[in-house]
């Protein structure tokens, strides 16, 4: 079959969002899905879909048991994977039953010999003695004509494999020659339908500066794709434990999309173990990182065999029950078409303007935000502040509105906050973020670099927890310093129309150094609202204009003018 596109390009921008369509429109979900009635059909816009994988043992060869996994599973892959050693040539056969099939090929080009798999060296392959392979696999592809992904010299960041830098002089320049010798030849000889994904191991091992997996990009003019592969190995090894999806993929995923805004994000081998956790629920939390703090995120291929232990999707009723439930979401594509013809435009980072506004007088902590009604509040009620935690369930769940005023001697902070479990916070001094709270950043050097990704000394983290209304007071907490602000005071009161409370607080300038702003000053400033419900900890973070990296990372943060 040939592909053909048929989707609206659907790109703009969000609040506090990147101008970029993976972050965009978390709501068009909630209708622009694969919905066919009476000759009706909506499609998730190819942009905002996360497009689905598998490698199954036996196929594409034998391509019934892909049939047996959309049957299991519910959902059709996009994509099929499967694994290739450098003594065989191009499958043509197998690549098409991919296509006949539906989905797009995916083969990892593994450059060695099943049977022997010193055969191959890396030098080598940089310096040219494969070249007559790679010309005649490169021939054929082109002559194959239909998409299809490549990725070649995959995990190269493990000890694993003879192409790893760990055995190549712990060089990720060789590394590169090589890459980049293999996609020069299919660029010469036209092959355009390939599309080459780069993709390292989520971890490094060993994890030394050497083989940091950023050190061996080999340039975006020879990668299509960046992939990560990685597994939740549960217990089943002396060194695993049990790991969420988030904490395998999402920091990567964030730096790859930061250093390489134009490159779809793939992870391109996963899978759960079922020792030493719930792998059910673990299934049941992919769509919503994929909707909050993994937004970007393209596509997933799931690993589904039993080898070191049992990483299928049928490896318990409760896991394949869980599968199958997720795969409903309209999150969730089977469209090779769309995975096809996908590209990114980057967009730039969008910081958002608030302003403080002169206090005329001292502003009175007593809960009527009489003080701060002249202000331009800022507010976070819609889903594109959501971006930390599993459930959001709407602005009853947790929503508000933040006002800042300032005068020559304090910053003042009030927060009217919609909570469905006003003051759940038992939590005290440094902890006080893990339970109702609202947190600040910002930097007290006007003159600071937007784009620096770590705090300087002049850059400050407050939380301003609620307490639960009984022993645990209100608290004002500075991390860098490890104390409470000399001189800050805050006020906490529960509502009940809404549900929620309203915080007031000031915090004194000389606590911070000798910075005191004037009318006109900017400085980079966000905000984040922290809920915990019956848990004990917190389950959601809405974030004004950053992701969830906001308090490490000032370049995400938006802007401050004093007036």
């Amino acid at each position: 079959m040939n592909f053909k596109l048929q989707t609206s390009n659907f790109k703009t921008n969000i609040k506090g969002q990147i101008a970029n369509p993976k972050t965009i429109v978390i709501w068009l979900l909630a209708f622009a899905f694969c919905l066919d009635v009476g000759g009706l059909k909506l499609a998730v816009p190819a942009e905002a879909a996360v497009f689905v994988g598998v490698f199954r043992e036996g196929a594409p060869h034998n391509i019934n048991s892909i049939k047996r996994f959309e049957q299991q599973a519910g959902c059709r892959p996009a994509q099929i994977m499967w694994y290739q050693d450098w003594a065989q040539a191009f499958p043509k056969e197998d690549a098409l039953n991919v296509i006949n099939y539906g989905a797009v090929p995916h083969i990892v080009w593994e450059p060695w010999y099943w049977s022997d798999h010193n055969k191959i060296k890396l030098k080598d392959v940089a310096g040219g003695k494969w070249d007559n392979y790679i010309t005649a696999w490169a021939r054929a592809v082109r002559e194959f004509g239909h998409p299809i992904f490549l990725r070649p010299l995959h995990e190269f960041n493990m000890e694993g494999y003879p192409w790893g830098l760990v055995n190549n002089d712990k060089d990720p320049q060789l590394y590169i020659k090589a890459f980049r010798r293999i996609v020069d030849i299919f660029k010469r000889e036209k092959a355009a339908n390939a599309k080459f994904v780069w993709s390292p191991m989520n971890y490094s091992f060993p994890d030394e500066p050497w083989n940091n997996w950023e050190k061996a990009y080999p340039g975006n003019d020879c990668v299509d794709w960046i992939g990560f592969d990685g597994y939740n190995w549960g217990t089943t090894q002396s060194w695993s434990d049990w790991q969420a999806f988030k904490y395998l993929f999402r920091d990567q995923a964030r730096r790859a999309r930061q250093l390489w805004p134009d490159k779809p994000i793939m992870i391109a081998e996963f899978a759960a173990a079922e020792q030493g956790g719930d792998k059910a629920a673990w299934i049941k939390e992919l769509p919503q990182y994929l909707k909050t703090s993994m937004r970007n995120i393209d596509a997933i291929t799931w690993f589904d065999v039993r080898k070191e232990t049992d990483w299928r999707i049928d490896s318990s009723p409760q896991a394949l029950a869980a599968f199958k439930q997720i795969m409903k979401d309209p999150l969730f594509s089977g469209s090779a078409e769309a995975l096809a013809a996908l590209t990114i435009t980057p967009g730039k980072y969008m910081k958002n303007l608030v302003y403080a506004a002169k206090a005329p007088v001292k502003v009175k902590l007593d809960g009527s935000l009489r003080d701060f009604s002249g202000c331009q509040p800022i507010v976070m009620k819609d889903a594109s502040y959501f971006k930390e935690g599993l459930t959001w369930a709407g602005p009853g769940d947790l929503s508000g509105k933040i006002y800042l005023m300032y005068d020559q001697d304090y910053l003042y902070l009030a927060a009217e906050v919609t909570d469905n479990l006003p003051l759940a916070n038992k939590r005290e001094r440094g902890d006080i973020w893990n339970g109702d709270a609202i947190e600040i950043v910002f930097s007290t050097d006007p003159g600071a670099d937007q784009k620096r990704q770590s705090f300087s000394r002049r850059d400050y983290q407050v939380g301003f927890g609620t307490g639960d209304g009984k022993s645990v007071k209100p608290s004002v907490w500075n991390w860098q310093r490890r104390r409470s602000p000399a001189g800050s005071e805050i006020f906490v009161k529960r509502t009940d129309k809404p549900l929620g409370c309203i915080l007031e607080a000031r915090l004194p300038w000389c606590f911070f150094g000798d910075f005191v702003p004037s009318s006109g000053t900017r400085i980079g400033f966000d905000v984040a609202l922290d809920d915990a419900d019956r848990a004990g900890e917190r389950e959601r973070q809405l974030i004004w204009n950053g992701d969830y990296y906001f308090y490490k990372d000032p370049s995400v943060w938006g802007v401050l003018e004093f007036k």
